[in-house]
């Protein structure tokens, strides 16, 4: 199974959200979280996605995750949605499909 590790960034507002996901087409993956999902709500789903990693195991999106969380600094920074770094964790197969 691949993990996929993105970066998906508003087209119009510019916000980002950095996750992780296993549905097979990650570019159609909206992506979850607190503050992300309303923005999605809100402004409607025109979003870039970049796929920084496709990793093999949970240890290697955990690496990965905690790289870029800090190289981008996404919980202080403003233009991130990301209220806590990607560690792998959580589950995406609830809204995989939204």
């Amino acid at each position: 199974m691949i993990i996929y590790l993105y970066k998906k960034t508003h087209n119009k507002t510019g916000l980002q959200y950095l996750g992780k996901t296993t549905v097979s087409d990650p570019h159609q993956y909206k992506g979850s979280g607190i503050r992300w999902t309303p923005h999605i709500k809100k402004h409607g789903y025109d979003v870039t996605t970049e796929i920084l990693k496709e990793c093999q195991s949970n240890d290697e999106v955990r690496y990965w995750g905690e790289y870029y969380s800090n190289l981008w600094n996404i919980v202080e920074d403003p233009s991130w949605a990301n209220l806590k770094p990607e560690y792998g964790e959580g589950d995406d197969s609830a809204t995989a499909k939204s």
